[in-house]
């Protein structure tokens, strides 16, 4: 290897750590990937070693015809949702060659003159992570690259037949945290439970409490909630609760409405009371809501294509029910970045 190079401090952004040292070796953090992505698009050809991958990869990893990508698709991997088959057959579209290796857990990229030594995910949680990422054109560390990628063994070609294997394998599990492989931290902890066990797509619409009605549940059971302004608290009315209690709201359910014309889809929110009974009526009862306040609603098609490229091409969007899926409830929340 050459000799260890010294590196000196540069006037940077102060949000963002840089070092640089004389013959091209920096440090970038603690949000590399505008720079790996930057990397990438230089002369090639370029191979890459990324453990694990979801559905932002290709936008992360502009790999083209002729690249290697190798990858960990293994069946734990696949099955915690670590690695997304979504994502490795769009690389395959594009012409890379992908393999896969069980054993891998770094990030490792080679290109024509550079080498980058940074995240294990190319992923949406890892853009958002605190990470680094070393990136040097030092003959001597490029050599050793290829060495190291060349040297992993147990791979296997990723092709057709193992992409049906590996979405069978996605469809039935779900996401569970890896070992080195973290996800975002929430904000707002008192918004959603952790986990989230319960979640409804419901046709659901808008109360108004009355004066009357007020008083009443306030006689009967207190339904007070402290003011926040990051969040507000809508009622919804259903004229008529399920029979069965499995499918019934309670506090703590986490409900996506769906709009009358089954256009959109309003944010996840909370049930925080209920169900009060609404005065006056037969079986008509009222739930309070918590949302946040900064979460827009989304199209039913667009959430459609967007679940379908995460495994999920049959969520039944338009159709109230309960999601019994692990997986899928985690896809919908991740479409509002919860």
């Amino acid at each position: 290897m050459g000799k260890p190079t010294s590196l000196a401090l540069i006037p940077v952004d102060p949000a963002v750590l840089r070092y640089r040292s004389a013959m091209g070796t920096t440090l970038h953090a603690p949000h590399p990937w505008p720079h790996i992505t930057s990397a990438l698009r230089g002369p090639g050809p370029r191979r890459a070693a990324i453990a694990y991958l979801d559905h932002t990869a290709l936008q992360l990893l502009p790999l083209r015809a002729g690249d290697q990508l190798i990858v960990n698709a293994a069946r734990a991997a696949v099955r915690a949702h670590a690695t997304s088959p979504t994502a490795l057959s769009r690389f395959l579209d594009a012409g890379v060659r992908v393999l896969s290796t069980p054993n891998l857990h770094t990030g490792l990229i080679v290109t024509g003159g550079r080498v980058i030594v940074g995240p294990a995910s190319a992923s949406h949680s890892s853009t958002l992570a605190d990470e680094t990422a070393l990136i040097t054109d030092d003959p001597d560390a490029i050599a050793a690259a290829h060495a190291f990628l060349d040297g992993l063994v147990d791979t296997i070609e990723v092709d057709g037949v193992f992409l049906a294997g590996a979405t069978a394998i996605w469809q039935v599990g779900r996401v569970v945290p890896l070992a080195g492989i973290g996800n975002r931290t929430r904000t707002g902890h008192d918004f959603l439970p952790t986990p989230v066990r319960r979640m409804f797509l419901r046709h659901l619409g808008d109360y108004t409490p009355t004066d009357e009605d007020e008083n009443h549940w306030a006689a009967t059971a207190p339904v007070s909630i402290v003011p926040n302004p990051r969040y507000h608290t809508p009622w919804i009315r259903q004229n008529t609760p399920g029979p069965d209690r499995r499918s019934r709201l309670q506090p703590g359910d986490v409900v996506i409405r769906i709009s009358d014309d089954d256009v959109c889809l309003h944010p996840p929110a909370v049930v925080d009371t209920g169900p009060v009974h609404i005065p006056y009526t037969r079986h008509a009862v009222a739930y309070r809501l918590r949302a946040r306040t900064d979460l827009e609603p989304l199209t039913v098609a667009g959430v459609a294509r967007a679940l379908a490229d995460l495994g999920h091409p049959h969520p039944r969007l338009h159709h109230d029910h309960r999601v019994v899926s692990p997986s899928l409830r985690a896809a919908l929340l991740e479409l509002w970045t919860l």
